[in-house]
C-alpha cells in the first residue's frame, strides 16, 4: 500500500487539499514512517503554520470510499 500527502489550506469560507509540489510526494510512500519523517520535514519548512497543514492518507483498492 502507498502512503500520499495531502497539503490542507485553511480559508475564510473553507478548506482546500491539494498535492506538495515535491515529486517524492507525488508518487508517494511505501511506508508510514517515511511518510510521517516527510510531513515532519514539511511543517519545518513551512512559513504558514496557522494557514496550512498536512495530512497522510492511504491508498485503497476500493475507490468508492475514502478512510
Amino acid at each position: 500500500m502507498k502512503y500520499f500527502i495531502l497539503t490542507k489550506y485553511k480559508y475564510t469560507r473553507g478548506y482546500e487539499h491539494d498535492m506538495p509540489a515535491n515529486e517524492r510526494c507525488k508518487n508517494g510512500f511505501d511506508d508510514l514512517e517515511q511518510a510521517k519523517q516527510a510531513v515532519a520535514a514539511l511543517k519545518h519548512l513551512n512559513h504558514r503554520p496557522d494557514m496550512v497543514s498536512f495530512i497522510i492518507v492511504q491508498e485503497t483498492t476500493d475507490t468508492r470510499t475514502a478512510v
